[in-house]
């Protein structure tokens, strides 16, 4: 039985048995899986609205939970990516939009620098099917050099990262 299956068929039968359960019954299973997922990375927990203090200037929503392990230092992301300036006047927050992955997966390795220090800060901790929205100050981003007409000095950033699959890197 190869890695991948047996990873399916332990997702189904837990699907299939949380459907037999009440509501509250699967929600207090899901949060031990997710505790324990995480338990190994150190994650900051989600408060009830599923807001995240990463670090300072770094903030996160849980738009959709994930159900696949927690990204880690190392680990090799498959990544969806929306990405728009900061705008607190704005009702969602998000200001011009700037660039979307569209149909090319974008894939980086987390901790290796490959991205803004933003993503390798908010990105470890999310589980594979994760959807979240990052909130990211100009300085854990482009900083005063910016990035081009698009992404002038100092800019905060938000984007929404759907997080697709993770590959160890061992």
């Amino acid at each position: 039985m190869t890695r991948r299956f047996a990873i399916i068929l332990i997702g189904t039968v837990m699907g299939m048995a949380a459907c037999s359960r009440s509501t509250e019954e699967g929600a207090a299973n899901n949060d031990a899986v997710t505790e324990n997922m995480t338990a190994t990375v150190d994650c900051p927990k989600a408060d009830d609205s599923g807001n995240i203090e990463i670090a300072p200037g770094l903030s996160a929503r849980i738009i959709k939970t994930g159900y696949g392990r927690a990204a880690a230092k190392g680990d090799y992301a498959d990544t969806n990516v929306w990405l728009w300036h900061y705008d607190e006047t704005a009702e969602d927050r998000r200001g011009q939009f700037v660039w979307e992955s569209g149909h090319n997966v974008f894939q980086f390795q987390i901790g290796a620098g490959q991205v803004i220090k933003g993503w390798d800060l908010g990105v470890p901790c999310m589980l594979e099917g994760e959807t979240r929205e990052l909130v990211v100050a100009s300085d854990l981003a482009y900083g005063a050099a910016g990035r081009g007409e698009s992404l002038p000095p100092n800019t905060a950033l938000i984007f929404t990262i759907e997080l697709l699959k993770l590959t160890s890197s061992e």
